[in-house]
This record gives structure tokens, sequence and C-alpha cells, in this order.
């Protein structure tokens, strides 16, 4: 070794000499530590430390090589370190349970391995708790960038508390080894989800699995799971008599493909708003849990707004496929939170199409792609993705940052409007926009067709062939704007049938609203939503285009809506006190026969009230009974305890039926927005079991019994997803469980025709 490369410094000087030895130890080649030592005597005391090091890390990672290929599993080229998914040898993970230690963690075993460091399943001694134990390779701890960006991965992943982010629990070094911990994921990549997809699109596997159909279990949450069996059954060729079940499925695959791409959207708009730009997201870096929770790991290459300027000078490290046109060309000035939009987008049209949207094999064809390529439409690969979902995914990927979503948080809330069957936001470029795009792409190119019209026009004379040779390319250009015209006028027409639909079935939604059946009382809250989901999609409509009609429906669902939330309350009011004719109620509360005697006229006064009130609306006529339900309320307060009222208002939440969550009880136990779509999943599907019983029951007490049995396993489903600080609040709401059996306060069987 010449001792004049080394520089200078004396610390770069020894990170040199380091360098250079582990590196031809992983080359196989064997230095001699003697013959080290003397070339540098001025380094013998930190090269022996070295070394004394250097033998501890071995006899950590030796037993691991001797379970050849256990666990390991290879990541994408550029960075990304898998972590492991949920199938595991139990018995094999007892024999290699002893491979190491490496401070307070004892590892179990290597599960993923990439650029940026090892991972092993590992268990925290101190907590006795299974993490993910993530530790720096000893070539990469003596390179002081390499050095760094590992800090930097942990540092970036330590200071995000997001439920889709994999947390950080510690960072330390022991012995010289670099290492952090974080939670430990049951799950796969989404890489390896979409090897899965590409393999079942091919055709591979049993004739069963061909076969096989996927169908929604209520109240399932096992989304990853779902998705893999969906897609790869609609992936297969089925007969043709099942291909309307395959379109259902392959839309059901998109939209919840389009779910999985949110959460990380949402995730990712936390992260900016930190200062943390993650500049690696890619599959292999998203991994699926069992609950179908997306997360994002490995922020090896992440850019900290603190930083002094790590990889922030056009250094090129990460996927290539997955980089967005700055990033991979370098312009480090250019690089912001929107690269991570773009390889988001990427990552949603590789999942919707799995196919790559640049598929160059060498790095300087994928480099030339993403720079002056357009990826192919989505649609073009498959005419089931929807249209919107294609618009989404291009605005997106475009190719500069000005034209995509200005934050992941845009992103997201589009993406959310496509899920929930409204209006998107992005729009399609025009002629115009696609124009200006080739011409910033190919500003050489353009610059020369001007000046070459300028040469013309001055009489400098071009050659016949030449001129035929621009003619040819006009007329193809030409030709290929015309058919592009052609599909934005099928698509434009595609639109205008989508909003008459929309139209029609905004419209059933307040036809519903008023279907008798509707009128059993465990039911009206759904025809409070059916009009707010109505007053909402005429809103919109109204927003996107004039329309008369649109105009005076919205005005009639609005004061429609507010009537029967007056209604609601009031008739909730009125079974609440109804409730007292139950003797088991009364002696909960512990009411005095004095008290009973005087509530008899009151609640006989109910009894009628509601067994005429459902004649009424069964001749659609309308009647006010807030005026009923008032009067009452105020006889009851005068007869019973405060703390009686209050023990009454908690018996009639411990009923089963969609007013135990409604809005108000949900604000006031403080559920997040998961939890509250959660919730919404659970009371549709409850619904919607409840209306199909109804409709198909052979008498009124059957469907009442089992429905009351299908609202009770509902709201029980949702209560065992409370924190503990959810429950207390419940627990406070609903009380003391009543000691016996109370029922709801049906009305009387209508006998009339």
């Amino acid at each position: 070794m010449d001792d004049g490369s080394f520089g200078v410094d004396r610390e770069d000087r020894l990170n040199a000499i380091l360098l250079e030895y582990v590196e031809a130890i992983e080359r196989g080649e064997n230095p001699d530590r003697g013959d080290l030592l003397e070339s540098f005597p001025e380094y013998a005391e930190e090269l022996a430390a070295f070394f004394v090091t250097r033998d501890q890390f071995d006899r950590i990672a030796a037993p691991l090589r001797t379970v050849p290929n256990f666990g390991t599993r290879e990541s994408e080229a550029g960075g990304g370190t898998n972590l492991p998914s949920s199938s595991s040898d139990e018995s094999t993970l007892a024999a290699a349970g002893n491979i190491g230690r490496i401070g307070d963690f004892r590892l179990l075993r290597e599960v993923g391995r990439g650029g940026m460091g090892v991972v092993y399943e590992a268990e925290q001694l101190s907590l006795r708790r299974r993490v993910a134990l993530k530790v720096l390779p000893f070539a990469a701890a003596v390179d002081p960038r390499r050095l760094q960006r590992f800090r930097n991965e942990a540092q970036a992943a330590a200071q995000l508390h997001h439920s889709n982010i994999v947390p950080v629990y510690a960072v330390g070094a022991e012995a010289g080894v670099h290492f952090y911990s974080m939670q430990f994921i049951d799950g796969q990549s989404l890489s390896q989800l979409l090897s899965e997809l590409r393999e079942a699109r091919r055709g591979t596997g049993s004739h069963q699995q061909e076969q096989a159909v996927v169908r929604e279990q209520p109240f399932s949450s096992d989304l990853s799971t779902t998705i893999g069996q969906a897609a790869k059954t609609a992936a297969l060729d089925v007969p043709a008599a099942d291909s309307t079940q395959q379109t259902i499925r392959k839309r059901e695959e998109y939209r919840r493909f389009a779910e999985l791409i949110r959460q990380v959207a949402d995730a990712l708009e936390y992260a900016h708003e930190v200062g943390v730009i993650h500049r690696d997201i890619k599959p292999a870096n998203l991994l699926l849990d069992a609950g179908g929770r997306l997360w994002i790991t490995d922020f090896g290459l992440a850019l900290i707004r603190s930083d002094a300027g790590l990889t922030v000078t056009g250094e090129l490290l990460g996927t290539i496929r997955y980089m967005s046109p700055e990033q991979a060309l370098g312009k480090g000035g250019l690089v912001d939170h929107r690269t991570d939009v773009y390889s988001l987008g990427v990552t949603l049209y590789e999942l919707l199409t799995l196919t790559p949207a640049f598929d160059g094999e060498d790095r300087q064809v994928l480099l030339r792609q993403l720079a002056d390529e357009e990826p192919r439409l989505p649609r073009d690969i498959d005419a089931r993705i929807p249209a919107e979902l294609e618009t989404i995914v291009l605005k997106a990927m475009a190719k500069f940052p000005g034209d995509r979503y200005l934050s992941a948080r845009e992103f997201a809330d589009d993406l959310q409007r496509f899920l929930d069957d409204r209006p998107i936001l992005a729009r399609r470029p025009t002629l115009v926009d696609r124009a200006a795009k080739w011409v910033r792409r190919h500003r050489a190119a353009a610059l020369s067709a001007v000046l070459v019209l300028v040469l013309a026009s001055v009489g400098l004379g071009v050659s016949t062939a030449m001129i035929a040779r621009e003619h040819a390319k006009t007329k193809m250009a030409y030709e290929r704007e015309r058919e592009a015209n052609a599909r934005e006028r099928e698509r434009a027409r595609e639109a205008e049938d989508h909003y008459l639909r929309t139209r029609r079935a905004v419209d059933l939604f307040v036809e519903l609203s008023d279907e008798g059946l509707l009128d059993f009382p465990p039911l009206a809250p759904l025809r409070q939503r059916l009009l707010e989901a109505a007053v909402v999609y005429y809103q919109e409509l109204n927003d996107r285009r004039e329309d008369i009609g649109v105009q005076r429906d919205l005005a009639e669902s609005k004061i429609r809506l507010e009537r029967m939330q007056q209604e609601l309350a009031s008739i909730n009011e009125m079974n609440t006190i109804l409730l007292l004719d139950q003797p088991v109620v009364r002696k909960h509360l512990g009411l005095t026969t004095d008290q009973f005697d005087r509530l008899v006229p009151t609640l006989s006064r109910l009894r009628m009230n509601q067994s005429a009130e459902l004649h009424e609306l069964k001749r659609n006529k309308s009647r006010q009974i807030a005026d009923v339900a008032t009067a009452c309320r105020k006889e009851v307060e005068q007869i019973l305890t405060a703390s009686q009222y209050r023990q009454l208002q908690q018996v009639y939440l411990q009923l089963p039926g969609p007013h135990v969550f409604g809005r108000d009880i949900i604000e006031a136990i403080g559920l997040t927005a998961p939890q509250k779509e959660q919730a919404k999943e659970i009371q549709a599907a409850a619904t919607q079991a409840s209306l199909k019983i109804f409709a198909t029951a052979e008498s009124r007490e059957q469907a009442m019994a089992e429905a009351i049995g299908i609202w009770k396993r509902a709201n029980q489903m949702i209560v065992t997803m409370l924190t503990p600080t959810q429950q207390q609040r419940w627990d406070e709401m609903t009380g003391p469980p009543v000691q016996g059996e109370i029922h709801f306060p049906f009305p009387p069987a209508d006998n009339t025709d």
C-alpha cells in the first residue's frame, strides 16, 4: 500500500486501511495481520483494537453460516431490506435460537439482507419481546459515509410515529457492531406479492387453485390473504360463464390496491411534514401484514431537512426502476417530497398492471426511458382498470414535479375519492399539455424544428427528400393525434355515462329512504344515512355541472334530512321511556310502586302514539312527534330522580341496534379515523344482512329475532376494537349491565291491510 494515497488526515487514512482489509476478507483473501501492523506502525494500537472487535463479530455471525439459506431472502438491487413473512418453522427456530447475541438481543435467524445492512429476527431479553434487528455489515462500518447513512436511517425512522411506518425501538453499538431494533412485521413485501400475482397470471398452480372462488366473509379484515387469493383467481383463465364474477373480483382487487397505496400516501405525508423524505419507495420496502396494513420500512436513503447534505449532491443511490426522473438523473437540487409521490405512483402502476412502468434491462436504457419516454397507459394493458384510477396513477407519475400531486396528502385524498365513488380532482392532460411536456423533454428537437422553419422562411432551401420525410412524419403524427382525439371522445362519453349512472344511484338513495321496510325502529338510522349520502352526492354533482334538477333534489333532500334527524332523536327518547314497561328495567332503576303508578298514564299514551305513528307512516303522512316526546320526557323527569333517568339512558345503549354507535356516541368515545372506517364497514354489513332477513323472513317475529342477533354481534365487534381509554368511556356511557333479559320496545304488529 502506498502511504501517500491516504491523504493527510489521520482518521481518513486509518479508515482507508481498514476498508481495504475488510474488502479483501470479503473477496475470500486472507491478508496477514502481522504484515499490516508492520506496514503501519503508527496505527498499531487502533489496528489491534479493530482485530479484537472483528473477531467478536465473526463469533456472532459464524453460527448463521452453518444453517445454509435459512430464512434468508434476497432484496431487490440497490438497497432495501425485506422483513420476513409470517411462515416460519418453529423447530428450526428452536435449533437456531442460540446463534449469537448482540447486547440485549439474542439472534434467532437472518431474515433479510440488503445494501444497507443485515436484518435478524431477534429477542430483546430485557423486555422478552420479538424484534427485527438491523446490523450494519462490517465492511460498511469502516466506511464513514455508509456508517453515516446507517445512522441516518435509524434517526429518520426513530423520529416517525405513524401506524403505517415500522417503528424503531432502540439504536446502539456493541463491540463495534452498529445496530438498531424495530418492530417485527409478520407478513410479506409487495414485491413478493407481485411475484405471486405474476406467477398466477402465467397460469401456474394446481387445478383447484385455478377454480377457486374467493368469497367475502362478513366483517373480515384479513386483507392480505384476500388480496392474494382474489388476485390469483382473477389472473387465471376461467370459463366464459364466470366472466361476470371475474370482473367483479378484479374491480374489488383494484379497489384494495388503491386502499393500500392510500395508507402509504397518508404515512408519507406525515413523514414529509416532519421533514423526512424517504427517496426509496418501492414494493420491496412496503410490508403487508396479516391484518391488511401496509408498512413503510428502510429509511436508509432518507433525506432529513436538518442534514448537512448526505446524498444531496446528485449521487445515484436506490433502485432506478422506481426513481423519479429528477432523482435518477442526479438533479439533487430538484429532489423534494414529490419524488416519493412519483415512486408510489410507479408502485401502484405495477400493482394494477403487474408490469413494470419501464422495462429496460440495463442502467442506461432505464435512465433514457425515465427521461424521455412515457409508460404505456394502464388501460391499454388491462382494460378492466378503472379510468379514474388510471388518471390518478398518471398524475402521480408525471415526469415533471410540478405536474404531479403537490403533496402525498393530495394523492391520498384523490385515492379516497375513488374509493368513495366520488369525482376525483386529477384530470387527464389535454393536447396542449402533452405538447408542452414533449417540448420540455426534447428541447433540442423543438429548437431544431423552429430553426428549420426559420431557415425555410428566408429561402435557404430544403431538399425534396427532407420535405417528403417531414411530410411523412407529420402525417403519422396527425394519425396518432386523431386516434388520441377519438380515445378522448370515447372517454368523455364514458364520463357522461358515469355521471348519469351516479345521478340514478343517488336518486335511488332517496327512494330507498322512503321504503316502508325501514320503518322497523332498529333500522331507522339507515334512512338517515341514505339521505346523508344523497345530500353529499347531490352537492358534488351540483358542483360538477349546472343542473336545475340536481339543485332542486339537493334542496329537497336537505329538508328531508333535517326533518328525519329531528324525528329520530324524538323516537329514541320515546323508546328509552318505553323501557320502563319492563319489570327488569324498573328493578334495575330501583323504582318504587308509587313512581310506577305515576308513570302508567305516560307509558299508555306513548304506546298508543307508537301504534298510530306506524299507521300514519304507511299512509305516507308526515307528523311531528317532537312535542309528544318532549312532553313525555318532562313528565318522566319529574317522577324519576336524576340518577334513575341517567341509568335509564344507559340501559337503552345496552340494547343491540344501529342506534348504539351513532355519530354522537362515536365522537364521545373518541374513535380514530381508521376505527371509524372499520366501524362503518361493520355497521354496513350488519345493515345489509338485516335488510336481507326482513325481505325473506316468513314472519315479523322471526325477522326481529335474527336482526337483533346480527346487531348484537356487530356492536360487540366494535367494542372489541376500543382502546383501554375508549373502553372506559364506553363503560361509563352504558353503566352496569341489567341483571335479566331486556328487549327493544317494538311497536305492536300491524294487522291492517
